[in-house]
């Protein structure tokens, strides 16, 4: 083994769980008080299931996007969505990255059901697995998704993770950790569980991505989940610097047992205080806008399949006919024919050939004359966005 003696680990102290240093402060106390308060609220708004569904869709856009351009990946959350839907066959690898992080992520939400299956090293190659499938490792001799690395690698250009004979031995305690101790809160543990994966640095590549899924993972299990609508991914990709100086604070320059995590959770249970109460926010607003749009739309004779389509280019984005067939429960004969009453009465602008035809919400503004209806315009900037009160 390749002497690294000033970040290698002893086997007496990697044969033993994993135990944290910390301490909660004043203000992790009140962040996890003000992400309780927006547990609860958002737990509590009654959103329909079809329009809980529209949402989910569009969060397994986010969590994608910021998720892997955090590692450097240059695909943003529209060329996501259109690659989504596009169906497309032969990506390049950041599509590739993405593609597997929606899927990764679906695989967290399926776990989250699963209370039955702990939270072990199977789970987290899996995951591993899941965001390299088909991108450049796997005809590599030790360097496959889900193995653990058989070298040494570094984070950036000042961080030395540990030894790579310690890795199994670390990730041993780590997940002996994650299933024994039930006593932390889900977001102190969440937290925590983000820091030391990312220390240890286990994998040749993906790990950054595995940590923010596993801590997803370890908030839903742990009745966290926000109706699965978490997507702290988007936070911590806007405030990147920031997080990796907290990272960095925290870590030093090699990995130490003895690490105190504080400064990190101080910062984690910030990000999430902010996440949380922007979603609690964005819910709040979804659900007093639908009741308006759909009374609104209503009066103008609409059908109820018609509605709900204009709803989701409303709230979600530019529709295709395989969108409207999913939303409005029809044939795409029959979608086809109610896309076409919809352009031809204003409401919606086709973009784009038959095949790959985009649908997007107009405002009024562009409807015939005939068509207008004056309480609508209150709905409506002239930009066709909703207006916000």
């Amino acid at each position: 083994m390749t002497d690294h003696s000033n970040h290698s680990v002893t086997n007496a102290m990697i044969d033993t769980i994993f135990k944290p240093r910390h301490t909660i402060t004043r203000k992790i106390s009140a962040d996890i008080e003000t992400i309780e308060r927006n547990q609860f609220l958002i737990e509590n708004i009654l959103l329909m299931p079809k329009h809980e569904a529209w949402l989910k869709r569009e969060i397994a856009v986010e969590r994608a996007a910021a998720t892997t351009r955090i590692e450097g990946a240059n695909l943003d959350e529209a060329a996501v969505r259109a690659l989504v839907r596009s169906g497309k066959v032969n990506l390049n690898e950041n599509e590739r990255a993405n593609i597997n992080a929606v899927g990764a992520y679906a695989f967290v939400d399926y776990l989250s059901d699963l209370p039955e299956q702990p939270l072990d090293e199977l789970v987290i190659r899996q995951l591993n697995r899941e965001f390299l499938l088909g991108i450049g490792h796997e005809a590599t001799p030790g360097e496959m998704p889900g193995m653990y690395r058989n070298g040494q690698n570094t984070v950036g250009n000042h961080y030395m993770p540990p030894n790579q004979g310690d890795v199994p031995g670390l990730m041993r305690a780590f997940a002996a950790w994650l299933q024994s101790d039930t006593s932390v809160h889900p977001v102190i543990k969440s937290g925590i569980a983000h820091l030391e994966f990312v220390a240890i640095h286990p994998f040749w590549d993906g790990n950054g991505r595995v940590s923010r899924a596993l801590a997803t993972l370890i908030l839903q299990r742990g009745g966290h989940g926000f109706k699965k609508l978490l997507s702290f991914e988007k936070v911590l990709w806007q405030t990147r610097d920031a997080y990796f100086r907290a990272l960095d604070r925290t870590l030093g320059g090699s990995y130490r047992r003895d690490y105190d995590a504080t400064h990190w959770l101080e910062f984690w249970t910030q990000t999430l205080v902010a996440h949380t109460t922007a979603l609690a926010a964005k819910l709040t607003d979804w659900r007093r806008m639908m009741d308006d749009l759909y009374r609104d739309f209503d009066r103008l004779g609409l059908k109820h399949r018609e509605i709900d389509a204009l709803m989701f280019a409303v709230k979600v984005g530019p529709m295709t006919r395989s969108d409207y067939v999913e939303i409005a429960k029809v044939s795409p004969l029959t979608a086809s024919r109610d896309l076409a009453r919809l352009v031809d009465q204003g409401w919606l602008i086709a973009e784009g050939r038959t095949r790959d035809r985009i649908y997007h919400f107009t405002s009024p503004e562009s409807m015939k004359p005939a068509k207008a209806d004056p309480r609508q315009a209150e709905l409506f900037d002239p930009s066709g966005t909703i207006a916000q009160e």
